[in-house]
C-alpha cells in the first residue's frame, strides 16, 4: 500500500543516501517528499514550523536517516536544541489540524551502526545505545498492556517501539513491509508513550 513519505538526512554526510532511497521508494511506488537544504539562519521559528508544516502535511511516514552527523542532535551554545532534523522529527510527531502524528522509522547507515548498536548476540538480540535524538527517545515505548515480547527487559523490534530502528540493508531489502509497519502503528498511536520534544 503506498504511503506518502518525507525523509529526514543530514546534508553533510546523508545526501548520498537520501537520493539512493528516494529512488528506491520511488520504485516501490512511495510518493516521497524530502527535505531540501535550507540556510535557516534568519529564519523565525514561526517561518521554519509554516516551512516544515507545509511539507509534512501531505505525509503518514518520516523516515529519519541515521548518519554519523545525524546521530546525535546538535545544540546551540546556550545548550537550545538548534537542529534542522530536530525540528523536522518534533514536527512530525506533532498531532494537528490537517495533520496527524507521522508513523517514524530510524533507518542507520553502516558508517552510524557503532553510534546506534551496543552489540548484536548470537540469538540475534540487539542492545541499542543511548544516543541524544527524539527517534532514540520513542524506541522501547510502548504500553506494557500492548507490549508483544513478554520479557520485561525485551522488545519485539517491529511493535514494541512507535520508532522503528533498522540497519540500512533491512530497510531497503523490505521497505514495503517496514513502511506499512509504520502506518499501522500510526493507525494504534494509543498503544505508545510518545514523547514529542526532547527536554
Amino acid at each position: 500500500m503506498a504511503s506518502n513519505v518525507f525523509i529526514s538526512f543530514r546534508f553533510r554526510d546523508g545526501h548520498i543516501y537520501k537520493e539512493r532511497l528516494a529512488q528506491m521508494l520511488g520504485q516501490n511506488r512511495y510518493t516521497v517528499d524530502y527535505s531540501e537544504r535550507q540556510d535557516r539562519s534568519g529564519m523565525s521559528e514561526y517561518t521554519i514550523r509554516s516551512y516544515l508544516y507545509s511539507k509534512l502535511q501531505r505525509t503518514s511516514v518520516t523516515i529519519v536517516l541515521l548518519t554519523p552527523e545525524a546521530v546525535n542532535h546538535q545544540k546551540n551554545w546556550q545548550g537550545q536544541y538548534d537542529d534542522w532534523m530536530y525540528d523536522e522529527i518534533r514536527y512530525s510527531l506533532e498531532d494537528r489540524e490537517n495533520n496527524r502524528t507521522n508513523g517514524l522509522i530510524a533507518v542507520y547507515t553502516p558508517e552510524a551502526e557503532p553510534f546506534v548498536i551496543n552489540k548484536r548476540t548470537i540469538h540475534n538480540v540487539v542492545e541499542i545505545r543511548n544516543f541524544n535524538n527524539l527517534c532514540r527517545a520513542n524506541m522501547l515505548n510502548v504500553k506494557y498492556l500492548y507490549k508483544r515480547n513478554r520479557n520485561p527487559l525485551q522488545y519485539d523490534e517491529d511493535w514494541d517501539s512507535y520508532c522503528s530502528l533498522l540497519s540500512w540493508s533491512e530497510f531497503t531489502n523490505h521497505i514495503g513491509r517496514h513502511v506499512d509497519i509504520a502506518v499501522e502503528k500510526r493507525n494504534e498511536i494509543y498503544k505508545y508513550v510518545i514523547q514529542k520534544r526532547m527536554l
